[in-house]
């Protein structure tokens, strides 16, 4: 038995640490990249994904192992100043209640009224965080639309 403190401990070897397969680029640096990005698209973009494959070359030439995947990116634009996000929704019909937003994935609060009789009754959901709302048949989000607006969330002049 060897002595403590020397020899081999336990059967557990020591392994060298692997180097990052990738890295997540700071937030600031997205948002920056992205307002930019939509300045030179045209004041806005027609998808999430679209946007992301815009950004990605912009990330990478900063450090060539960032990656940025379409949550993360709708995340942190949904409170950047500069950036509004427009959501387009299919209903689709489910008497099962929401958990999350599928937005934001931030909780939801129902949306109450009561009925004559005194009851209370569910009309649906809010987030509270977003500005996602659904009732009773089910409000999917279908497709992002991203808008580069004033810092005050005005719209901005279109450029002549």
């Amino acid at each position: 038995m060897p002595a403590k403190g020397g020899g081999e401990s336990g059967g557990k070897r020591h392994r060298p640490r692997r180097p990052p397969k990738y890295r997540l680029p700071p937030g600031d640096l997205v948002r920056a990249v992205a307002r930019r990005q939509l300045g030179r698209m045209g004041q806005s973009n027609r998808s999430q994904a679209g946007l992301r494959r815009a950004l990605l070359p912009s990330l990478t030439a900063k450090d060539p192992l960032f990656v940025l995947g379409g949550w993360r990116l709708r995340k942190l634009l949904l409170d950047s100043p500069g950036v509004r996000v427009d959501v387009r929704y299919a209903e689709r019909p489910t008497r099962r209640p929401l958990q999350r937003c599928p937005v934001c994935r931030s909780a939801l609060r129902p949306i109450r009224n009561r009925t004559l009789e005194g009851d209370r009754v569910t009309l649906g959901y809010r987030c509270t965080h977003c500005a996602y709302w659904t009732h009773l048949r089910r409000r999917v989000p279908v497709r992002y639309r991203f808008v580069r607006v004033g810092l005050d969330g005005d719209p901005l002049d279109p450029v002549e």
